[in-house]
């Protein structure tokens, strides 16, 4: 419990900027897409529930264009979509982003920023409906303008992610196994998160210091395998019965991470972790299957965070 404390106050310590809720390999090629895709649907009519030509609503267009240019299903609705997006001030608006009205006693409005104070939005209902651009300037969405959402990083991202993680470890030989953490930055390729981590831990039922550097593939931000050397500091022993070597090369470390759950608070984004590693140590005397497995096998649950430039 004290590890995860420490994990959760190095976390919120944390003041770098979160990472969007959706990657983008090029971001202002990406946020010059969705303008120009939100652009080409104004004149369409106004229909509640819709998400095409035939008609849209406002949340609907803003699902429709992100799907279209990213392959990301948004939520549906303006209040969802104002959750989900990461909070912005005015002055850092760029084009794609997303501006949020109050105009039914709460959330109710969503538009996509264009530029220069002008947004395209699905209007329902004055002298003018359907897709439309309008501006900010404008004195009703002047008046009832509530706030700026980022959904895709900066056009100036660079696309490395940055994560670290802290979190204690478990085995059947003892329960509680020690504790490990992680630092390492990663730059997405066709789909995937590629990266490097260093990934230290310490294990109490053997009695020593491991620190992989491991290659890292991340998949959705949520499935995570990984693989590298290792150097191991102590003499690992088994209760002081069994001794083992811990063995070098590429797969000294291996394994897997999920993340079923992930967050926003303070500004970042969090997530709670599971994983299975395979740290490889060979007993120095004759085999015993179920100990040397248990030696080398342990699983672990982290909190993490991660941030993007």
């Amino acid at each position: 419990m004290r590890i995860v404390l420490a994990a959760s106050f190095l976390a919120l310590a944390v003041t770098l900027a979160a990472e969007a809720p959706v990657a983008a390999a090029l971001p202002k090629e990406a946020r010059n897409r969705i303008v120009e895709l939100a652009q080409s649907y104004e004149g369409a009519p106004y229909l509640l529930g819709g998400i095409d030509e035939k008609g849209f609503d406002c949340s609907g267009l803003v699902y429709r264009v992100y799907y279209e240019v990213l392959g990301a299903s948004l939520p549906r609705t303006a209040r969802a979509q104002y959750a989900f997006r990461e909070p912005i001030d005015v002055s850092t608006l760029q084009p794609g982003d997303l501006l949020f009205f109050n105009t039914t006693g709460s959330v109710s409005h969503v538009g996509i920023y264009e530029g220069e104070g002008r947004f395209v939005h699905a209007a329902s209902d004055g002298p003018r409906r359907g897709v439309i651009e309008s501006s900010l300037s404008e004195s009703y969405w002047a008046k009832t303008f509530v706030a700026a959402g980022r959904i895709v990083p900066p056009a100036e991202y660079l696309g490395l992610v940055f994560t670290a993680s802290l979190g204690p470890s478990f085995g059947t030989e003892d329960f509680f196994r020690g504790g490990r953490g992680s630092f390492g930055v990663a730059y997405r390729v066709l789909g995937v998160e590629t990266g490097i981590e260093i990934r230290p831990e310490y294990d109490v039922t053997l009695g020593d210091f491991r620190l992989p550097a491991v290659l890292a593939l991340g998949f959705d931000n949520k499935l995570k395998v990984f693989a590298g050397p290792a150097l191991t500091l102590g003499s690992p022993n088994l209760h002081g019965e069994r001794a083992y070597e811990a063995q070098g090369g590429l797969l000294a470390t291996a394994g897997i991470e999920f993340t079923p759950l992930r967050f926003r608070a303070a500004g970042l984004d969090f997530g709670l972790s599971g994983e299975l590693v395979y740290n490889r140590y060979v007993p120095t005397g004759a085999p015993d299957f179920l100990e040397d497995e248990a030696a080398c096998l342990r699983v672990g649950l982290d909190l993490s965070v991660r941030w993007g430039i």
